[in-house]
């Protein structure tokens, strides 16, 4: 929903991240490779990051401000929930995320609510727009 407010920096920042998350739990989900797609396409952005990238050091220093941090943060919050579930793996990664970019744990469940109650908007709006699937 925010994406477009990241600068290109940040934006190659952000699919790093969201992939290394969304890798975090050892599975592939249809719903969460489908959720990457969804942020490229809303990103306005084919790129698709090295896997040393992915799997180095977490790449926080583009997001500088509160504003850019809480969007980082909702936005991967809808990438994790996507399949539903949030695995342990990935619920310490963001963690570790929201510790460096100085979210609490009172902010981060918020955030984590605001992005489940976004994909059960969208999902919702999928169904008008497909009524028959």
């Amino acid at each position: 929903m925010y994406l477009h407010l990241l600068n290109d920096e940040q934006k190659r920042a952000f699919l790093t991240l969201s992939l290394r998350v969304s890798m975090s739990d050892g599975e592939d989900d249809m719903d969460e490779i489908d959720a990457l797609e969804d942020v490229k396409m809303r990103m306005h952005v084919d790129y698709t990051p090295e896997m040393s990238e992915v799997l180095g050091e977490l790449p926080l220093a583009p997001f500088k401000t509160p504003k850019v941090r809480a969007i980082v943060m909702m936005e991967l919050l809808g990438v994790i929930y996507a399949d539903g579930y949030l695995h342990e793996a990935e619920a310490a990664l963001i963690g570790e995320i929201a510790a460096a970019f100085e979210i609490d744990q009172p902010q981060l469940n918020e955030m984590a609510e605001w992005a489940m109650d976004s994909l059960d908007l969208k999902r919702g709006g999928e169904q008008f727009l497909n009524p028959n699937d």
